[in-house]
């Protein structure tokens, strides 16, 4: 019992003078003060408050996301716009092993509000046309072999 405390303390110790580096850094580089403020209240954090803080943020986001989703109804030309694009895609490689790349492709900022697609209100659309492009791609490519 004596190895698993002293094994937390170690783990807590480590990780608090990780996270002070952290806030080193952010200083240094000039962050934002509410960047360096988050990082000092994490600084001061066990392991285990900092995984349940990091549950409570996840679970908000989702409280946060599931209010908006009742006060913003899907609309049909975004959808239809989101597979449209997905159909307008040619298969490239970096594209298919990319999601950055991919969503740029996509843009769809382009057609949706910032708000929307940060609360992922169209999510499930996008992640399916990610599906969709995959398969076409991998089928393509081994056509190609």
């Amino acid at each position: 019992m004596k190895e698993i405390i002293e094994d937390t303390i170690s783990r807590d110790k480590k990780f608090q003078e990780e996270r002070r580096r952290r806030v080193e850094h952010l200083r240094a580089i000039g962050a934002p003060d509410i960047m360096i403020e988050t990082e000092e209240m994490i600084s001061r954090m066990t392991v285990a408050e900092y995984k349940a803080y990091c549950q409570r943020v996840r679970e908000d986001e989702e409280k946060e996301k599931s209010a908006y989703a009742s006060k913003n109804p899907i609309r049909k030309s975004i959808v239809d716009e989101i597979y449209y694009r997905e159909s307008k895609l040619e298969c490239d490689y970096h594209t298919y092993m990319s999601d950055t790349l991919f969503m740029m492709a996509i843009d769809p900022l382009d057609f949706m509000s910032k708000e929307d697609y940060d609360k992922d209100l169209y999510k499930a659309f996008l992640d399916h046309i990610k599906e969709i492009y995959a398969d076409r791609c991998t089928e393509k490519f081994r056509e190609n072999k």
